[in-house]
């Protein structure tokens, strides 16, 4: 999509109420609002940015927010796939938006990355099946039951948001950007995955807002949290001490974990609190990834011992979104 002005984009998705649009195009049409100038200014404020956009399109603001999400899983999985989805479509390059084409209606799309998530192979035998015949929506959801109740089922399979698959984490961070006014109200905060490196201190993804002079005005960090260790004294302990560690570095830290991870928030939440680690907040995702909400919310925005390195490396490495590179 060439580079548009905010108003052009307004009108593309205001036609969307009188015609056939594909949900592809309105999810892409939204993403490039949120970059121009205007759009940057409007979504500062979350709760007015997507009701602007649901009275300009005529859907529902969660429609909205599905598509755009949907758009997300749906392209990391062709990034990653690429070679398995050329054999599967019979195409010798992959054209844009080839699997979004074979399975049509983004609630199909929803569902497809659902089951990817619990099973790629039943994914993948899905879309060679709907790219030979059309396949039932009450059957897509049948597969997702089937694979989400074989995952549960066994323990040796790791679940959402595993250390070692970075597309889980890709949609954890889709959700966490499009909820970002849960976490931070109408503040204009961007999140990047894996661009910092710090020289004391890893962190999965990065939070950071600037005021109009450019000065940092926040820096979050947020913290994928497996179900890998095991359910043991000392792992438990280990990962407070990783938890207290890093919460040195940043104003807030969000630890992102999934419904099942092996301590519940509960024991976490007690713990962090008999620690007193004010400034961790919790971010809990459904089994599949596709929900998310907050468990724990940080207390208090007193700046940790080791905040200042963290601001030294920000200022040093730029910072995309706001002009400073």
């Amino acid at each position: 999509m060439n580079a548009q002005s905010f108003d052009e984009l307004l009108a593309k998705l205001d036609d969307a109420r009188g015609r056939r649009m594909p949900w592809t195009q309105i999810a892409s049409i939204i993403n490039e609002i949120e970059k121009t100038p205007a759009g940057k200014q409007y979504s500062a404020n979350k709760e007015h940015f997507w009701e602007m956009l649901a009275q300009k399109s005529g859907y529902t603001r969660n429609a909205l927010q599905r598509m755009r999400s949907t758009l997300i899983r749906g392209n990391a999985i062709a990034d990653r796939e690429k070679t398995k989805l050329q054999e599967i479509l019979g195409q010798r390059s992959l054209e844009p938006n080839a699997l979004f084409d074979v399975l049509g209606h983004f609630h199909t799309a929803e569902l497809f990355a659902r089951i990817y998530s619990a099973d790629p192979d039943a994914a993948f035998n899905l879309l060679a099946q709907m790219r030979a015949e059309r396949v039932p929506v009450v059957r897509i959801k049948e597969i997702l039951s089937e694979v989400t109740n074989r995952k549960h089922s066994s323990s040796a399979k790791p679940t959402f948001l595993t250390r070692t698959d970075a597309l889980h984490r890709e949609q954890a961070l889709a959700l966490i950007d499009e909820h970002k006014s849960l976490l931070y109200g109408g503040d204009d905060v961007s999140i990047y995955f894996k661009r910092y490196e710090f020289e004391f201190v890893s962190i999965d993804a990065v939070g950071i807002r600037c005021g109009d002079d450019g000065a940092l005005q926040l820096v979050d960090g947020f913290m994928f949290m497996t179900s890998i260790p095991a359910r043991h004294k000392l792992a438990f302990q280990n990962l407070l001490s990783d938890i207290d560690y890093r919460s040195s570095f940043f104003r807030h830290v969000w630890l992102c974990r999934n419904s099942s991870f092996r301590w519940p928030s509960e024991e976490i939440n007690a713990a962090i609190d008999a620690l007193d680690i004010h400034q961790v907040g919790i971010i809990e995702f459904d089994e599949e990834g596709g929900e998310m909400k907050i468990v724990r919310r940080p207390k208090g925005d007193a700046r940790p011992s080791r905040y200042s390195l963290t601001l030294r490396e920000i200022m040093r490495q730029g910072i995309p979104d706001f002009g400073m590179v």
